[in-house]
C-alpha cells in the first residue's frame, strides 16, 4: 500500500544540449527557458504549481544563489539558474534574503575564476565552494542542481495519506538532513493551510463523479500528474476506491 500513497518527486536537472548556448538574457535565456520548460513539463520547481496555461508562460528564470551577491558570475551561470513561479521566485524564496552569505574574500576569490558560462552546464569547483556556504545559511534545495551531501540528493515526497509533503523515506537521512528538507518544505509553504495544493482533491472528486480519464497537464500541479502514473497501475474499480479514500482524508483535515 506504501508504494501506492508516496509520491516521490522527481529531480529537476536538465538535459543540455552540448551544441546550445544557455544564460539568462537574450536569445541564451530563451534558449535555457525553453529547456527548463520542457524539463519541468511546465511546472514550477518549487512549489509544483503549473506556470503554463493555454500556451502561456509565466514563469521566472530564478537564481539559486541570489545574483546580486555577483553579477559577474552568478548572472549568466547556467546550473544556477532555475525555473519558479513569480511567488516563489518574488516572495517566498527572498524571505530571510537580506543576510550577508558571504564575505568579500570570498566573493572576490569566486570571480577569479574564468568561466566560459554560456557553455558551463555543470558545477564547477569554485561555484560549489560557494553554494555550500550558501546552504549553512539558508535551507533552501537549490534548483535545478539540487542537493547533494554524504552522496545523497536532498529529496521530497507526497504522502497521499497525509495530504502533505515530507522528507524522501526512500533515502536514510540523518536528523539534520530532515530538518533542513522540513525547513526548504516550509519556506515555501507546501504543507501551510493558505498555500497548500488541492488540485489533488480535485482530482479526486472529479475521478469520483465519473471523470475517470487519466490526462496528465489537466491539474495546476505536478503532483497530480505523478499521481495519475500510479493509477495508471490499477483498474478502474480500485481508482475510483483509493481516490474516495483519499478525499475523504481531505474533508476529515479540511482541505476542501
Amino acid at each position: 500500500m506504501s508504494s501506492l500513497t508516496i509520491l516521490d518527486i522527481p529531480s529537476f536537472v536538465p538535459n543540455y544540449d552540448r551544441n546550445m548556448s544557455y544564460g539568462y538574457k537574450g536569445l541564451n535565456g530563451a534558449n535555457l527557458l525553453d529547456l527548463l520548460y520542457s524539463t519541468t513539463g511546465g511546472y514550477c520547481m518549487y512549489c509544483y504549481s503549473r506556470i503554463e496555461i493555454d500556451s502561456k508562460r509565466f514563469g521566472h528564470l530564478e537564481h539559486s544563489i541570489e545574483k546580486r551577491h555577483s553579477s559577474i558570475r552568478l548572472l549568466e551561470c547556467v546550473p544556477n539558474i532555475g525555473l519558479a513561479c513569480p511567488k516563489c521566485n518574488l516572495s517566498f524564496k527572498k524571505v530571510g534574503d537580506k543576510v550577508e552569505l558571504f564575505t568579500k574574500k570570498q566573493i572576490e576569490s569566486y570571480e577569479q575564476v574564468v568561466c566560459t558560462q554560456e557553455k558551463c552546464t555543470k558545477e564547477c569547483s569554485s561555484y560549489k565552494r560557494i553554494k555550500r556556504i550558501y546552504l549553512k545559511k539558508r535551507k533552501i534545495i537549490l534548483q535545478p542542481m539540487g542537493v547533494i551531501t554524504r552522496k545523497h540528493i536532498y529529496r521530497i515526497q507526497y504522502n497521499l495519506l497525509k495530504l502533505s509533503f515530507e522528507p524522501s523515506i526512500a533515502v536514510p537521512y540523518i536528523d539534520e538532513e530532515k530538518e533542513f528538507i522540513n525547513q526548504h518544505i516550509a519556506k515555501f509553504n507546501l504543507n501551510d493551510s493558505k498555500y497548500r495544493t488541492r488540485e489533488l482533491l480535485k482530482f479526486c472528486e472529479d475521478m469520483i463523479n465519473g471523470d475517470r480519464y487519466l490526462r496528465n497537464g489537466k491539474y495546476n500541479n505536478y503532483i497530480v500528474d505523478l499521481f495519475m502514473d500510479k493509477l495508471k497501475n490499477l483498474d478502474e474499480k480500485a481508482r475510483v476506491k483509493l481516490c474516495g479514500y483519499i478525499y475523504m482524508i481531505g474533508k476529515s483535515k479540511r482541505i476542501i
